[in-house]
C-alpha cells in the first residue's frame, strides 16, 4: 500500500512537471534555436555527422531535431520534443538516485525542485542539447551506482555508452564525466576494494567511452577537423590576465542570476543551504561512502584552473539536477530528527513540497492554451513581410533577430537566398531594432554590405511591431 501511494504520488510529480514544460513548448524561438535548425539539422544525415562549423552544432541533438521535424512537421514545439523528453526524463532519475542514495521522501522533493525549477524548465523546454547533457550526466550516475554494487558488466558498458553519447551531444560532456569517474575511483578506494578487476573495470569503462566518443567524432575529424572541434574560438582559454579577476566572475554572477529568475532569492538561498547540509550529514544519510559533491567540484575546478573557459550559463547547466538531489537531501536529513505529533518533519516536508507543485501546476494550466497560440514579435514581421517577397528582393536583419527570422521565413516556405546578403539586389527589407539601438545603416554595416550601395536617403518606413522597425529601402541611383 505504501508503495503505491508513493507511486502515485510520483505521478502526480511527472504529471506537474508536464504541464510546466508544456506551457514554454511553443514559446518564440531563440537565436541558437533557430541557429541550430536552419544551419545544422535541415542538413542530410552526413551533413549533421560531419559539419562542425561552429560548436552549435550539439550532434545527437540535431539528429533528433530532424526526426522530430521530419515526423511532425517544422513548428517549435517539434523542434524541441527532444530536449523535452530528454529533460522529462531527467524526474524519475533524480527519484530513482534520490531513492537509491537517499530514501523515498528525499526522492519525492527531490523530484519536485526537478519538475519545478524555472532554470530546468528552461532548459527542457530549449532545443537545444543542454537537457540531453543533464539526463545522461544522471544515468551515468545511476549506472555508476548501479556497477558499483553489483559489478555487473552490463552497468559497466551502460555507462561507458551514456558518457560517450553525452559527449556526442555536447564536449562539454567532459566536465560531468570526469566527475563520475573520479567520483567511482575514490568509491573504490574508500570502500577498500582489493579485487584488482574492479580498479580495472573502472580504467576499461572509460577507456570505452573514450573509444566510442572517438568512433562518433570521426566524421567530424575527416570532414571538419579536429581544430573545428578542440580549437575553436569558444573553447579556447580565455586570456590568464583577465579570467580570474573579471570573466569568470562576470559569467559567475550571470550564471546566478539565469538560474534565479521566477525564482524568488529566499528560495535560492535556502537551496544552497541545503547543499551544503547534505555534505554535513552525508556520512548519515548517502548510500555511499563519498558525496559525489565532493569529486565532481574538484574536477571542475581543476577544469576551471587548466581551461579557463568562457563558460556560460549553460555551460553548468548538467549541475542543476544533482544539486536539486543535494539540497533536498540536505533539509530533509536535517528534518529527520524532529517530529510534529505523530508525523517526521521530513515527510511534512516532502509533502508540503508535492503540495506546491500541484498547486503551481494546476494553476498554470489555463495559461497554456493562450501562451501556444500567442504569436512573438519576429514571427509576426515574417508573416508580414512574407506575401510582398518578391525575385531579387533581400531581407537584413540585425542580430539577435537574424536567425530568428529566417527560421520564421523558412516556414513560410520563403527561400534561403532571400535573407543573404548581396550587393545585386533589387529592394531590400531592412529590419533594425530600435531595443539594440539598432540604425538601417548599422544593420547593412553588419551585414558585410557596403550603406553606398543603398538609398539610404529615400528609405521608407513600413511600420513597427514590438522593437522591430521595418524599412524598405532601393538600390543607390547608378551615378
Amino acid at each position: 500500500m505504501k508503495q503505491r501511494t508513493e507511486f502515485i504520488i510520483f505521478l502526480l510529480i511527472l504529471a506537474g512537471g508536464l504541464i510546466l514544460r508544456l506551457a514554454a513548448l511553443n514559446d518564440p524561438v531563440s537565436y541558437d534555436e533557430a541557429y541550430t535548425y536552419i544551419a545544422f539539422a535541415r542538413q542530410n544525415w552526413f551533413g549533421i555527422l560531419s559539419d562542425y562549423s561552429l560548436p552549435n552544432n550539439h550532434i545527437l541533438h540535431s539528429l533528433l531535431v530532424k526526426i522530430s521535424t521530419g515526423l511532425l512537421g517544422n513548428h517549435p514545439w517539434s523542434m524541441r520534443l527532444p530536449a523535452f523528453f530528454a529533460g522529462l526524463a531527467t524526474i524519475p532519475l533524480v527519484y530513482l538516485l534520490g531513492k537509491r542514495l537517499f530514501n523515498p521522501a528525499t526522492a519525492l522533493a527531490a523530484s519536485v525542485l526537478v519538475a519545478w525549477l524555472p532554470a530546468i524548465v528552461r532548459y527542457d523546454t530549449a532545443a537545444r542539447g543542454y537537457s540531453l547533457i543533464s539526463f545522461f550526466t544522471l544515468l551515468a550516475w545511476l549506472l555508476a551506482l548501479l556497477a558499483l554494487e553489483t559489478d555487473r558488466l552490463r552497468y559497466w558498458l551502460g555507462l561507458s555508452v551514456s558518457i560517450a553519447l553525452g559527449f556526442f551531444t555536447i564536449p562539454t560532456m567532459a566536465l560531468p564525466a570526469g566527475g563520475i569517474y573520479l567520483w567511482i575511483f575514490g568509491e573504490i578506494l574508500l570502500r577498500r576494494e582489493k579485487r584488482l578487476a574492479v580498479y580495472l573495470r573502472w580504467f576499461v569503462s572509460g577507456l570505452v567511452s573514450g573509444l566510442l566518443t572517438f568512433i562518433l567524432y570521426l566524421p567530424v575529424l575527416l570532414v571538419s577537423g579536429w581544430r573545428k572541434l578542440l580549437a575553436n574560438g569558444f573553447v579556447m582559454p580565455v586570456e590568464r590576465e583577465a579570467y580570474f579577476s573579471k570573466v569568470l566572475w562576470r559569467q559567475l554572477s550571470a550564471t546566478w542570476d539565469l538560474w534565479n529568475l521566477d525564482t524568488p532569492l529566499a528560495l535560492s538561498l535556502l537551496l544552497v543551504l541545503g547543499i551544503v547540509l547534505s555534505l554535513v550529514f552525508s556520512g548519515r544519510n548517502v548510500a555511499t561512502r563519498l558525496h559525489f559533491a565532493v569529486p565532481m567540484l574538484f574536477w571542475i575546478t581543476l577544469y576551471v584552473l587548466l581551461r579557463r573557459p568562457n563558460a556560460f550559463d549553460r555551460f553548468w547547466a548538467f549541475l542543476l539536477a544533482p544539486a536539486m538531489l543535494w539540497a533536498a537531501a540536505g533539509w530533509l536529513a536535517a528534518a529527520s530528527h524532529l517530529r510534529l505529533g505523530r508525523f517526521r518533519a521530513s515527510d511534512l516536508l516532502s509533502a508540503a513540497s508535492v503540495l506546491a507543485l500541484v498547486a503551481v501546476a494546476v494553476a498554470s494550466l489555463p495559461s497554456i492554451p493562450q501562451k501556444w497560440v500567442k504569436m512573438g514579435n519576429i514571427e509576426a514581421m515574417a508573416i508580414e513581410l512574407q506575401p510582398g517577397l518578391q525575385d531579387g528582393d533581400m531581407v537584413l536583419v540585425g542580430y539577435p533577430n537574424d536567425t530568428p527570422l529566417w527560421y520564421y521565413l523558412s516556414r513560410l516556405d520563403v527561400d534561403d537566398s532571400i535573407w543573404q546578403a548581396r550587393p545585386d539586389f533589387k529592394r531590400a527589407f531592412v529590419l533594425a531594432s530600435t531595443y539594440y539601438e539598432q540604425t538601417p545603416e548599422r544593420v547593412i554595416r553588419d551585414s558585410k554590405l557596403d550603406p553606398i550601395l543603398f538609398d539610404l536617403a529615400g528609405a521608407t518606413r513600413l511600420g513597427k511591431v514590438g522593437f522591430i522597425e521595418a524599412y524598405l529601402i532601393y538600390p543607390a541611383p547608378s551615378k
